[in-house]
């Protein structure tokens, strides 16, 4: 339904545009808020988000739509917490945010996470590929791993925690990227 309905607003059918404000602009707020504290402010980054789609329904190109529309929350956020000089709680919550979440929030966060975790295996060694390999993929206990390739298991166990730690450390890297772009370089 939302395929439909984003084909539609793209075509410029106002009615589409109306029904998605209707169901994303509550929990985009929220996020938004989440991030800025700042109600008014929540609802000006919305808004301009909301009036840019509409603006360029017919230029851009949007595989995902939801993806695409929290991305540009937090982006939106991001930009104007760039532009206005932070609060400490503002500075304390950008310090604690999880950049890095077990569950992905959408497709391209997932085709992205994918390929991090395909070139974080290529930078570790063959044996320690092979373990994640028959650990993570195959579903293997560390014992019938160490004893399939006559290693101890605290070494199946060292070499996991190796893989796990780059994995974890390059999709951390990504996610940051935006929010360093922003507060640094904007």
């Amino acid at each position: 339904m939302n395929e439909l309905l984003v084909s539609q607003f793209k075509c410029g059918n106002r009615k589409a545009f109306h029904k998605l404000f209707e169901m994303y602009w509550e929990s985009m707020f929220l996020k938004a808020k989440s991030i800025i504290f700042n109600e008014d402010v929540a609802k000006d980054v919305v808004q301009d988000i909301w009036v840019e789609l509409w603006k360029g329904r017919e230029s851009r190109e949007i595989k995902n739509f939801e993806a695409y529309i929290f991305k540009a929350v937090s982006f939106g956020c991001f930009k104007y917490l760039r532009d206005n000089k932070l609060n400490t709680v503002q500075l304390s919550v950008i310090d604690s945010l999880k950049f890095c979440r077990p569950e992905i929030e959408n497709q391209y966060d997932l085709e992205q996470a994918n390929i991090i975790i395909t070139n974080s295996l290529k930078e570790l060694s063959p044996r320690c590929q092979e373990v994640y390999q028959l650990s993570r993929v195959e579903h293997n206990t560390n014992e019938e791993i160490a004893l399939q390739l006559g290693i101890s298991k605290r070494s199946v166990e060292n070499q996991v925690s190796l893989a796990l730690k780059l994995i974890k450390h390059n999709l951390g890297v990504l996610h940051k990227l935006p929010l360093i772009i922003y507060l640094f370089l904007g």
